[in-house]
């Protein structure tokens, strides 16, 4: 049970949450996590701007209620995982709950597994959100019966809610969330509201639809392949055939001279075609002729990279642990077995491959993605653009798949749009398109492992 929340009363205008239901006015819970626990605020939302939590519910006048999720779908059911925690405590109809995905922001939407840093992995998304979101669907719910209970003049305690409607057996009155919203949004926040017993519960346990599901079997849900802006362009990068090898020269006049062609320019990853299309800009990419620098690549293969962490294995490693003498143990065992393990390089193969979109404007660089780190790809954006991490906005879009491999130290494939980004129009976006191909010829594997084991037996 969490206990000792306190009222946050920080609005901020540049931290409301734009998009999901559209709606007048209603009622937004939400909290900010601090070392002393989560602190709640409500605010109404409305066209000039609302309080933004780090993990909240909103409740619109249209009687949605929208779970704003700081972890990426990208597949596993994470929203509707964490939407069924805030159904349950609301006691919300299902069909009422949507979910979108928070911006990047990690003062307010950080991992807790992770520290101050905000990103999906580790299967973390439901253990570090559950109490989080039970706490903010319960006090959305009492603040729900609270303003039915002013509006209606009648003791709160025999208000009930079931299935997203308010209602006052001995009065006969009733009230869906969307018309108790606005005015539970004027009322102080309770600061110690009770979560369900656990025996009480209704959805948490069982299977409930997937949020999810009818926008991807109808198309509606929008990945970042299917972006779409005014002006924007289509990208595709030549990579080199090794790792590190840098470009030597470039001749792209045939290149330039494809229909729909519009630049062709040198980035820091390789040489990127752009054009008015992805087919133009794919077959341009096949005419370039380039020649690599490889003086500075990596030549080692699978054979002698595993000879060197043999080799390494040998040898002393740093400790992680310690726990009493392994070696005086092992030295007088009845019985030592040994063992090595041995993993190659495997390819992520997510089922969508990397794709982004970037917007670059003079102050300002909007990003369009299946973000997994969001706040690494936030200040890896930032610095290609030579801005401030704050002037980055990045809206996560569902993923189709990553495994991790949407979530790199480098932020190579947002860092890359951002390259070509720059060297267009201000304010012109750009979508950057890895091919199959790209991605399993230059995308970064699983590491390769060699692992060895010393166990001893007693008799």
């Amino acid at each position: 049970m969490l206990k000792n929340f306190a009222i946050d009363p920080r609005p901020s205008r540049r931290r409301f949450l734009q998009g999901g239901a559209a709606a007048a006015a209603g009622l937004t819970i939400g909290f900010h996590w601090s070392a002393g626990g989560p602190k709640f605020a409500s605010a109404a939302t409305s066209a000039d701007g609302a309080f933004a939590p780090n993990a909240f519910v909103r409740i619109a006048a249209d009687n949605s209620v929208t779970v704003l999720s700081k972890h990426l779908e990208m597949g596993q059911g994470v929203y509707t995982g964490l939407a069924t925690i805030v159904a349950e405590e609301l006691d919300a109809d299902w069909s009422q709950i949507r979910v979108a995905g928070a911006p990047a922001d990690a003062s307010l939407y950080n991992n807790l597994q992770f520290g101050p840093v905000q990103g999906t992995g580790g299967s973390s998304s439901i253990a570090n959100s559950y109490d989080q979101l039970r706490k903010a669907g319960a006090t959305a719910r009492a603040m729900l019966i609270n303003a039915a209970a002013k509006e209606w003049g009648v003791d709160r305690a025999g208000i009930t809610v079931e299935k997203g409607v308010v209602s006052h057996a001995a009065s006969g009155r009733s009230a869906t969330f969307g018309k108790l919203a606005p005015k539970a949004a004027g009322l102080p926040v309770p600061p110690d509201v009770p979560l369900k017993d656990p025996s009480r519960f209704t959805l948490i346990g069982t299977s409930v639809p997937r949020v999810d599901t009818t926008a991807k079997t109808t198309g509606r849900a929008q990945f970042a392949l299917d972006m779409k802006l005014p002006g924007m362009l289509t990208a595709v990068i030549a990579r080199p055939p090794v790792f590190g090898a840098t470009v030597k020269s470039v001749d792209a006049s045939a290149a330039q001279s494809v229909p729909g062609v519009v630049k062709v320019v040198q980035v820091p990853s390789g040489v990127a075609v752009v054009a008015k299309n992805f087919w133009a800009a794919s077959k341009a990419r096949e005419a370039l002729a380039i020649q690599w620098d490889e003086s500075g690549a990596e030549t080692r293969g699978t054979a002698e990279l595993l000879a060197e962490y043999k080799a390494l294995a040998e040898k002393p490693g740093a400790p992680a642990r310690r726990d009493g003498d392994a070696a005086k143990v092992l030295a007088g065992a009845a019985k030592t077995i040994t063992a090595a393990f041995q993993f190659p390089y495997l390819a992520h193969a997510p089922m969508e491959p990397l794709d982004c979109v970037v917007r670059l404007e003079d102050a300002r660089c909007q990003v369009w993605a299946g973000d997994q780190f969001q706040t690494i790809d936030q200040g890896n954006a930032a610095a290609a653009a030579g801005m401030k991490p704050e002037q980055v906005e990045i809206h996560t879009l569902v993923a189709g798949g990553s495994f991790g491999r949407r979530a790199n130290a480098a932020s190579d494939y947002i860092v890359e749009a951002v390259h070509i980004a720059k060297a267009l129009d201000r304010g012109t976006p750009v979508k950057l398109v890895w091919t199959r191909e790209d991605d399993i010829r230059g995308g970064r594997g699983r590491p390769m492992y060699y692992h060895t084991l010393t166990a001893g037996l007693d008799a």
